[in-house]
C-alpha cells in the first residue's frame, strides 16, 4: 500500500477504534458532571514522617488536570498520634504538609474541605498538644471554602460547593461527642442544607468496617446503629471516610457509605476480596438532569486503571454489620 493511501486510511480507522471504546472509560477525562469533587484520604507516611510518597505527588498531579470544583480528605494529612514526637516534630509534619500538598493546592485555587484524622489530631484525649497544633495550622492557612458555619473549624463545620451542602464531623476518634451529634442534626434540619441537591458528611472513622486489620472495635465508628439512622434521618445522601485504607461504595438505605482508599502509605485489602491492596484516588461527578452521581476511582499504582465495581465485593460483612455494594439493589 502507498504512503499516502496509508495517511487517509489511519484516521478513519483510529476514529472507528474510538467509536467503539466503552463510553467514559477513559481515566484521563472522566465524563464532567455539574458539580464535581476529588477525594483523597490517608496521605501520610511512618510516625513522624515529613516526607510523602511519589503517588502522592502523582495524585496532585490528576487534580490539576480534572479541575475540580473541590478537594474532600477524610484525614490523616501527616503521620502524628505518637508520644515519642516533640512539638518540633509535630510542625515539621504540618510544615512537609504544607510545602508538599497543601501549598501546591492552594495555587490551583481549589476550595480543599478536610476532616480530622486520627493521626492529625486524635480526640481520644492522650494528644490534645497535637490538636493544638492542628487548630494553628488550619486557621492560619485558608482554603478557599465557602463556610456555612466555619465556627468550630476545622473540627466540626460546614460549607458549601455550588449547590452540595457538606459538612464534617471530628471523626478522629470512635466516639462523637453529643455536642457534635446535635450539631449535626441542626445542620441537616436547616433550610440551607434542605434546599440543596446533595448533603454530603466527611469524618476520618467508617460507620461500618471494610479492610483487613481494622475489623476491630476502635477503627470503627461506635453506636454506628444510631448514628447511620441519625444521618438517614437527617435527608444524609452520602458519608465518606478514610482510615481503612480501602475503596470501597456502599450503599444502605439510600445513603452512599463511600470508605476512600489511601494515596499515602499502607493500603489495605478489603475483607472477603481476593484483590491486592490499592491505592486509590476517586472522582464523585453530580449530574443535575437527570439527577444521578456517578463514582469513578482509580488505581494510582497501576497506570490511573479504573476499578470496576464487579472487582469488589457484593458485600462485606464486619464486626458491626453487613454493607452492600452500591447499585446491587437495581440501581
Amino acid at each position: 500500500m502507498h504512503i499516502h493511501k496509508l495517511l487517509i486510511i489511519l484516521p478513519v480507522v483510529l476514529a472507528t477504534v474510538l467509536f467503539l471504546l466503552p463510553e467514559h472509560t477513559d481515566a484521563q477525562n472522566p465524563q464532567r458532571g455539574d458539580t464535581r469533587l476529588v477525594i483523597i484520604a490517608d496521605m501520610n507516611e511512618s510516625y513522624g514522617s515529613v516526607h510523602y510518597d511519589m503517588y502522592v505527588d502523582s495524585a496532585l498531579v490528576w487534580i490539576e488536570r480534572w479541575q475540580p470544583d473541590a478537594i474532600l480528605t477524610a484525614g490523616d494529612h501527616i503521620a502524628g498520634q505518637s508520644l515519642a514526637l516533640v512539638e518540633e516534630n509535630i510542625r515539621a509534619m504540618w510544615e512537609g504538609f504544607e510545602e508538599t500538598i497543601a501549598s501546591p493546592i492552594r495555587e490551583m485555587e481549589i476550595p480543599f474541605g478536610v476532616t480530622m484524622g486520627n493521626h492529625d489530631a486524635s480526640r481520644s484525649g492522650t494528644f490534645d498538644h497535637e490538636r493544638d497544633i492542628a487548630k494553628e495550622y488550619w486557621t492560619t492557612h485558608p482554603h478557599h471554602l465557602r463556610f456555612i458555619d466555619g465556627e468550630n473549624y476545622p473540627f466540626y463545620y460546614s460549607f458549601s460547593v455550588n449547590n452540595l451542602f457538606i459538612m464534617s464531623w471530628d471523626a478522629s476518634f470512635s466516639v462523637i461527642s453529643e455536642r457534635e451529634r446535635e450539631w449535626v442534626a441542626e445542620q441537616l434540619s436547616s433550610e440551607t442544607a434542605r434546599d440543596a441537591s446533595m448533603r454530603i458528611l466527611i469524618g476520618h472513622l467508617p460507620l461500618y468496617a471494610v479492610a483487613e486489620g481494622r475489623n476491630r472495635r476502635g477503627e470503627i465508628l461506635e453506636d454506628a446503629d444510631k448514628l447511620f439512622e441519625m444521618l438517614r434521618d437527617g435527608g444524609l445522601d452520602i458519608y465518606i471516610s478514610g482510615h481503612h485504607h480501602a475503596y470501597y461504595p456502599a450503599e444502605k438505605e439510600g445513603v452512599l457509605l463511600l470508605s476512600a482508599g489511601a494515596i499515602g502509605s499502607g493500603p489495605r485489602q478489603l475483607l472477603g476480596s481476593d484483590h491486592p491492596p490499592r491505592r486509590t484516588i476517586t472522582v464523585l461527578d453530580f449530574f443535575d438532569e437527570p439527577h444521578r452521581t456517578v463514582i469513578s476511582t482509580f488505581d494510582i499504582e497501576n497506570g490511573m486503571r479504573e476499578i470496576k465495581p464487579e472487582e469488589l465485593p457484593d458485600s462485606i460483612e464486619g464486626i458491626n454489620g453487613v454493607i452492600e455494594r452500591k447499585g446491587l439493589g437495581g440501581e
